[in-house]
């Protein structure tokens, strides 16, 4: 489904509308984090995905993306080693966490 785009600020590439549903959520991590998995449906023809996010209390931050929930959370697990600086970050890795939670 196609949206007219009325907002200036945005190209005029296609909106695409779609539901956004929280799937999962796991409290991870000493600090109070949560790993979320959200649900995206679009309202047109493509398919489905997942996002694996981490909210840490100041944000939502949205690290993997995958067709299950699974998918995401290993894409995500990756890349937060990618961006771990010291052994010590990727040892706090919160989509490792729920992995081995779930028994992955």
């Amino acid at each position: 489904m196609k949206t007219q785009n009325s907002n200036p600020q945005i190209s005029n590439e296609e909106i695409i509308k779609a539901n956004l549903k929280i799937v999962d959520y796991y409290f991870v991590g000493e600090n109070g984090g949560m790993v979320v998995i959200y649900k995206i449906e679009p309202e047109n023809e493509l398919e489905s995905f997942y996002i694996a996010s981490f909210d840490d209390m100041f944000s939502d931050t949205p690290w993997g993306i995958g067709f299950t929930p699974k998918s995401a959370l290993k894409d995500a697990a990756k890349k937060w080693d990618e961006k771990s600086d010291t052994e010590e970050e990727k040892q706090e890795n919160p989509f490792r966490e729920v992995l081995q939670l779930k028994g992955e």
